[in-house]
């Protein structure tokens, strides 16, 4: 019963809030030739302990790691149309973020 109790405080003292956005690509793609091989939609977590004012990240967010994986399954140089999003679930003084990112994968020509 206890264990019930706190698990019903957890939920009542958390929230959730979310953004989202666009770019055109992650690097510079001026003159260059390139063609499509493929969409597709990745995301990671990382968790944070807050304290109100301070947040330390138990982790760097590995965004760069979303991009990168990206870009590897399939083998391409450059993300265009990016679509990412953002959500944060606090429980506590903790806080765990969520990115969610869609793109289209090119290959530069040379």
């Amino acid at each position: 019963m206890r264990i019930l109790a706190i698990l019903l405080l957890g939920l009542i003292l958390s929230c959730a809030s979310a953004s989202a956005g666009l770019t055109t690509s992650n690097v510079p793609l001026n003159g260059k030739n390139y063609r499509i091989v493929g969409s597709g939609e990745t995301q990671v977590e990382w968790w944070v302990v807050d304290f109100g004012i301070v947040g330390l990240p138990l982790e760097e967010p590995p965004i760069d790691g979303a991009i990168n994986a990206l870009m590897k399954q399939y083998e391409g140089d450059a993300l265009i149309n990016m679509r990412y999003s953002t959500d944060r679930y606090i429980f506590l003084f903790m806080t765990k973020y969520r990115f969610i990112l869609k793109a289209d994968v090119v290959k530069i020509q040379k």
